[in-house]
C-alpha cells in the first residue's frame, strides 16, 4: 500500500501549528532528524533534516520492543506463547538451583508490563556471565512478579529468547511473514546478542516510513488494507496501562514516564495518547481520538522536551473538523521541511592554509582503525575492518576531501565547505559532513552518519610536520548507550616520520658499529698481552 500524501488542512490540522512545533523544537535546542505526521491514515507533513534521509533506516533502540511486543501478540494469536507462561516452563535448563516463588510466579505478561521483579537490570554484555539467560534467571527477583515495575531491557530480550525457543525463529525472521512483509516494510535488521537471539529490546534500524507503517497498524489495533492480522484485543490490552511506572525501583521526573505501561508500549500526560518509546528520541505516538500518529527520529538527551513540543504545539492544531479551508502556510511548511538540515557551521576558507597541507600525508603515532570505524556512530556496531596507515585533505572550490589510506586501501569522507553538509556513501551508508577553518592552523569537521543518533567533531590542528587531531560526540552525552568519549590524536608528516625514522637507523647503525669497535679494541689489548 503507498502511503498518500495530502496537505495538513486537508485532514483537519493547520500547518502553522506543525511549524510552531518545529520551531519550539529547535528553539529549545532539540535536534530533529525526521518527522512524519499522518491522519486517517495519510501523510500531511514529512521532513528529514539532512544528511538524515527517507533511504536510510536509523538507529531505533528501545522503539525496537514495541515490535517484540507485536511478534509477542502473534504467537499468543497463533498458540505459540501464552501470556501465562511462567519462565520456569519456558527456560527449565537456564533455572538456577534453588528459585525463589517470585521466579517461579513469573510469566510472559510480567515481562511484557517490565514488572519480573528484578529491582536492578543485568548487563546482557557481561563478559563474565556469557549466558545472559542464565545470569538474568539467577538476578535476585526481589519483588512480587506484576507488583513493581523497572524498565528491564534485558527483560525484553527475554522475550525475544522465548519466541525463538517455541517457534524456531528470530524475532524478525517470525515478523517477516506476519507483518513486515504484509505492511511493505522491506530489509528490516536487528542486532544480534552474543547467543545469536536478536536483540528485541533495543537492536533495530528502521527507516521513517517503515516506522509510520507499524504504528498506524497499532493504532488501527492489528488492521492493515482491511484484514485483521493481528487481532484487536491485544493492542486494547499493549496499549493500556497495565501498571504504574511510579515504583520503588522506579521513580522517574519526566512527567511522560509517570503515566503508566503497557506491553511495551507507554502511556502519555494527554488523554487518549500512547507511544512507543526510542532512547534520544525515536517516537511513534499515536492521538487515539484524534486517529493521528506522529513519528519522529532525533538525538537529544532531553527526550520529555521533545514530547511537551508536541503537546504544547502540535496537539492544539489536530481540529475536530474532517477539512479546513487551504492555508498559505501549507506551502510555507512545505518549504521549510524541504530545506531542513541539521543546523551546519558557519563555513569559512584559508586558502593559504589549505595549499599548505594540500597533499601532505600524516601518519598517527599509534594504531587507528579506519575510516568508517573511526568515525563510528551510536551503535553502529559492526567493524568495517582496516587499519589507518596516512590521512590527507585535499581541497576544491566547494568541498574537501579527508582521505584515509588504510592497509586495505583507500577511503574517502567529502566535506562540505559552503555552510552545508555534503553527503557520501562509504562502507555502504549514507554520511554527511561540513568543514571550516576556524584559525589558520585549526579546522574543524563534522560528520554524521544518516544510520546513528549521533555524529563526531573533529578538530586539527597543524603545526608544521605535526598534526594534533582531537574527536568527540556531537552529543552532549557519552557512555553507556551513548557514543565515545573525548580522544587526542598525534600525528606526524609521512616524510617527517621517515626522517625519524631513517636518524632512528643511523643511530643504530652507530651504537652497533661503536660495539664492534668496541670489541675489535679489547681483542687487540688482549692480543698484544698475549704477545701475539
Amino acid at each position: 500500500m503507498i502511503l498518500e500524501r495530502v496537505t495538513p488542512e486537508s485532514v483537519g490540522i493547520h500547518s502553522e501549528g506543525i511549524l510552531k512545533f518545529i520551531d519550539l523544537a529547535e528553539s529549545r535546542g532539540l535536534e530533529l532528524h525526521s518527522m512524519m505526521l499522518l491522519r486517517h491514515g495519510k501523510v500531511c507533513a514529512e521532513g528529514w533534516w539532512k544528511p538524515y534521509n527517507p533511504a536510510s533506516p536509523h538507529m531505533m533502540f528501545s522503539f525496537t520492543k514495541a515490535l517484540t511486543s507485536t511478534a509477542i501478540g502473534f504467537a499468543c494469536q497463533e498458540g505459540a506463547l501464552s501470556l501465562d507462561d511462567r519462565l520456569s516452563e519456558l527456560f527449565p535448563d537456564k533455572m538456577p538451583e534453588n528459585p525463589s516463588e517470585n521466579l517461579l510466579a513469573c510469566t510472559v505478561r510480567d515481562l511484557l508490563t517490565m514488572s519480573c521483579g528484578h529491582e536492578t537490570e543485568i548487563n546482557t554484555f557481561d563478559v563474565n556471565e556469557p549466558d545472559w539467560i542464565k545470569n538474568f534467571l539467577s538476578h535476585e527477583f526481589k519483588y512480587k512478579p506484576g507488583t513493581c515495575f523497572m524498565y528491564n531491557t534485558a527483560g525484553t530480550n527475554m522475550l525475544c529468547a522465548a519466541l525463538k525457543r517455541r517457534t524456531g525463529e528470530n524475532l524478525f525472521e517470525y515478523l517477516t511473514p506476519r507483518l513486515f512483509e504484509p505492511l511493505g516494510m522491506k530489509n528490516i535488521e536487528c542486532f544480534c546478542l552474543p547467543d545469536g537471539v536478536e536483540m528485541g529490546g533495543a537492536g533495530s534500524r528502521l527507516k521513517t516510513e517503515d516506522m509510520a507503517r507499524f504504528i498506524l497498524f497499532v493504532s488501527r489495533h492489528g488492521k492493515w488494507e482491511g484484514k485483521q492480522l493481528l487481532n484487536a484485543e491485544w493492542f486494547d490490552m499493549a496499549s493500556a496501562n497495565q501498571v504504574s511506572t511510579i515504583s520503588p525501583a522506579n521513580n522517574a521526573d519526566n512527567p511522560d514516564w509517570r503515566c503508566g505501561y503497557g506491553f511495551q508500549f507507554w502511556r502519555c500526560v494527554p488523554e487518549h495518547v500512547f507511544r512507543a518509546d526510542g532512547a534520544f528520541g525515536q517516537y511513534g505516538v499515536v492521538f487515539e481520538d484524534k486517529d493521528t500518529v506522529l513519528i519522529l527520529q532525533s538525538s537529544s538527551s532531553n527526550q520529555q522536551e521533545q514530547l511537551t513540543c508536541a503537546w504544547e504545539a502540535l496537539l492544539p492544531a489536530i481540529t475536530d473538523e474532517e477539512t479546513l479551508p487551504e492555508s498559505p502556510m501549507a506551502h510555507v511548511l512545505k518549504k521549510r521541511l524541504e530545506r531542513a538540515e541539521i543546523t551546519p557551521m558557519l563555513s569559512s576558507r584559508n586558502p593559504w592554509s589549505e595549499k599548505e597541507i594540500e597533499g601532505k600525508k600524516f601518519a598517527f603515532t599509534e594504531e587507528v582503525p579506519g575510516l568508517v570505524d573511526f568515525i563510528g556512530g551510536v551503535w553502529i556496531v559492526a567493524p568495517q575492518g582496516g587499519v589507518t596507515k596516512t590521512l590527507r585533505f585535499e581541497f576544491a572550490p566547494e568541498k574537501a576531501n579527508l582521505v584515509f589510506e588504510q592497509d586495505n586501501g583507500e577511503f574517502t569522507a567529502e566535506i562540505g565547505l559552503q555552510s552545508h553538509f555534503t553527503s557520501f556513501t562509504l562502507g555502504g551508508r549514507t554520511y554527511g559532513a561540513v568543514g571550516r577553518w576556524r584559525s589558520d592552523k585549526r579546522f574543524e569537521l563534522e560528520v554524521r552518519c544518516a544510520e546513528s543518533a549521533g555524529g563526531r567533531r573533529m578538530i586539527f590542528t597543524f603545526e608544521g610536520d605535526a598534526l594534533t587531531l582531537e574527536t568527540e560526540s556531537t552529543m552532549a552525552i557519552s557512555g553507556g548507550i551513548a557514543d565515545r568519549p573525548y580522544k587526542r590524536y598525534t600525528l606526524k608528516a609521512e616524510e617527517f616520520q621517515r626522517r625519524i625514522w631513517a636518524v632512528r637507523r643511523r643511530k643504530t647503525c652507530l651504537r652497533v658499529a661503536f660495539l664492534c669497535l668496541k670489541r675489535l679494541t679489547n681483542g687487540l689489548k688482549y692480543a698484544i698481552l698475549l704477545g701475539y
